[in-house]
């Protein structure tokens, strides 16, 4: 599975520009939120000059999904910088080279993956939901709302089924197996990793709960797969109550009355 760039990458990115405060850099502040007044300029000027996002982060859609956000953040604050930041390096084991010095994700790593380091994950969470204003509630509503709201409901999905105790019943079993070292099943399998679109049919079902116009369902199909993926990778690392939390954060932010209808 060509795998999202890693959701923690992303939402680094966007913590570091949002104006959360770091125990660590709180005189750094104000430069933060400049930051994060500059993701729509800097979001119009890769469309505009059409800079590529496909080197570093394995995609030429910085409309949509999760490398999307961290192509046009990087653009802004260089992840290592936001990795600096943090004090702590994303991951303790994988392929990715990810610290303060160098940043390299090995993004169609066909079973490897990036275990994240629970105490990077912390930090995110804690500095990655800054107070909604009229600069970060039209980043959120752009660029998050979707993605926040797929990853949402993939969880719930899965939950329902047992998850994450123990991994849902089906295609997400061979999965999770497959991140255990299993071959992938026969109609999953892909250059000798698992497709991402063989949850393309759960993802299908969450279309009618976004409430989002789509002018492509496609994308959020997409964006749908990785999700699943993405839930598993971190029940695998351990880090998936962390993220969850983070994400419930953001939504109640940002998104409370969606999230109060569910």
């Amino acid at each position: 599975m060509r795998r999202l760039v890693p959701l923690a990458l992303a939402a680094a990115l966007l913590a570091a520009c949002g104006g959360a405060r770091s125990t660590a850099d709180e005189d750094a502040l104000p430069a933060l939120l400049d930051v994060w007044a500059g993701f729509e300029a800097a979001y119009d000027t890769l469309t505009r000059r059409h800079i590529p996002c496909d080197e570093a982060w394995g995609t030429w859609f910085e409309e949509w999904g999760v490398r999307g956000v961290a192509c046009v953040a990087a653009y802004v604050a260089a992840p290592t910088e936001v990795i600096a930041r943090a004090g702590v390096a994303p991951f303790v084991s994988g392929p990715h080279v990810a610290t303060a010095e160098g940043f390299d994700l090995d993004l169609g790593a066909a079973r490897a993956f990036g275990h994240y380091d629970p105490a990077f994950v912390r930090w995110v969470v804690e500095n990655g939901v800054p107070e909604a204003n009229a600069v970060t509630r039209p980043v959120y509503d752009r660029y998050l709302r979707r993605l926040a709201r797929i990853y949402w409901l993939a969880y719930a999905d899965m939950a329902a089924d047992g998850f994450p105790q123990t991994a849902p019943p089906g295609i997400l079993t061979g999965y999770a197996a497959f991140l255990d070292g299993a071959p992938a099943p026969e109609e999953a399998a892909y250059e000798g990793g698992f497709t991402v679109f063989a949850f393309t049919d759960l993802s299908e079902g969450l279309l009618p709960r976004l409430d989002v116009g789509m002018v492509n369902e496609w994308e959020a199909k997409y964006e749908a797969n990785a999700a699943y993926g993405f839930w598993l990778r971190r029940r695998a690392d351990g880090t998936v109550a962390l993220w969850h939390d983070g994400l419930r954060r953001l939504l109640e932010a940002y998104d409370a009355g969606w999230l109060a209808g569910l």
